[in-house]
């Protein structure tokens, strides 16, 4: 009996979106997610470089929507309107990379021109507005059945 509660548990519709999220993300560190001058990124490598890269600001300050994003998934269930709000600011973080020209390409200080952006890029875009739209969507739900 505690399997199948647990198992049910599980295919809530909620959880399910939380799942489709963090696979789109996962998806996404199996791809390039921008091109420099110089080369084109990995994702994954930029999933760990970036914790340190962030501290030189601009473009790698965008890698913050990855702890936002994590909050969202682990608060998803039990505090909603905290999962809103990290997937919110997470989504701006992340769409405001579109805004750079210049991302940081060295330890050194270097800096080299986004020329364009991958597959791995619009993938953790797509995870975190998935995040956005549930978010939306069960904060509607419950404000209007709050109201009737």
């Amino acid at each position: 009996m505690g399997i199948i509660h647990v198992r049910m548990k599980f295919f809530k519709p909620n959880n399910i979106i939380v799942f489709f999220s963090i696979t789109i993300f996962v998806g996404s560190l199996t791809q390039k997610c921008y091109c420099t001058t110089m080369s084109c990124n990995n994702s994954m490598m930029i999933l760990f470089t970036g914790a340190i890269g962030f501290l030189y600001g601009g473009a790698a300050l965008t890698w913050l929507a990855n702890p936002l994003l994590l909050i969202s998934w682990l608060t998803s269930n039990r505090n909603p309107k905290l999962s809103l709000v990290s997937s919110i600011f997470a989504m701006l973080l992340s769409a405001s990379f579109l805004l750079f020209k210049k991302i940081i390409s060295d330890e050194g200080g270097n800096y080299k021109q986004i020329i364009s952006y991958q597959l791995g890029y619009w993938l953790w875009l797509a995870s975190i507005l998935t995040m956005v739209i549930s978010n939306c969507i069960r904060y509607v739900r419950q404000h209007n059945e709050i109201s009737k």
